[in-house]
């Protein structure tokens, strides 16, 4: 009989052994989560580009709508559009069919957007009230709570001239035509990290004085 086979693992083989299965178990659990982490990472950007999406699609449709409605008051004519750097007001013929409110009924309504510690709002009203510029007019909808901010520019094509220019306000009573186009930029806070949505850039075409 051979008792120098027969002798089994020393201790010292028993720990090594050991030990190896231990950092084996490690790198395979290390690697597990980082494909998870990565995988969730995907998945986030995944949503975050869809909300991108979903929202620059329902506001270039509101925009692409814009209707250069005017309304006689006693200081002559009013252009029914609020343009500022934070906030936007018009008059828009995209409207949700089949209509479930008298604001989608006409063919017409006012919308407004403007953001403040709940997210991106929206408020819907009929587009002929005379205080339809009021914040207490209307009826309001949270359009996203993760965006943080909004600017917007509108540019202006003076009479005579090819080229224009981006202005950050456009103020309705020394306007009487709607800006050519409206610049959009929406900051998103998502798991306390800000993302910035590629401008969003929509022509109006209804742009001709009334």
């Amino acid at each position: 009989m051979n008792l120098k086979n027969s002798r089994g693992f020393t201790l010292l083989e028993l720990l090594i052994s050991i030990t190896l299965s231990v950092t084996i178990i490690v790198i395979l659990f290390a690697g597990l989560r980082l494909g998870y982490k990565s995988m969730e990472k995907g998945t986030e950007r995944e949503e975050t580009a869809q909300r991108m999406r979903i929202l620059g699609d329902r506001i270039s449709w509101l925009l692409r709508g814009a209707y250069p409605y005017i309304r006689s008051i006693p200081e002559g004519k009013m252009l029914y559009f609020k343009g500022e750097s934070d906030s936007v007001g018009f008059v828009t013929s995209s409207v949700d069919t089949p209509a479930e409110g008298p604001e989608d009924s006409a063919g017409l309504k006012w919308v407004y957007l403007w953001v403040d510690s709940d997210g991106l709002k929206l408020r819907e009203a009929v587009f002929f009230l005379e205080d339809v510029m009021e914040d207490d007019i209307g009826t309001v909808y949270t359009l996203d709570p993760k965006v943080k901010d909004l600017k917007i520019e509108y540019f202006k094509i003076t009479e005579g001239e090819t080229e224009g220019e981006w202005e950050s306000e456009w103020e309705s009573k020394d306007k009487d035509s709607l800006p050519s186009a409206v610049k959009v930029k929406l900051t998103f806070l998502i798991n306390e990290k800000e993302i910035q949505m590629p401008e969003i850039i929509v022509r109006i075409n209804a742009v001709l004085k009334q």
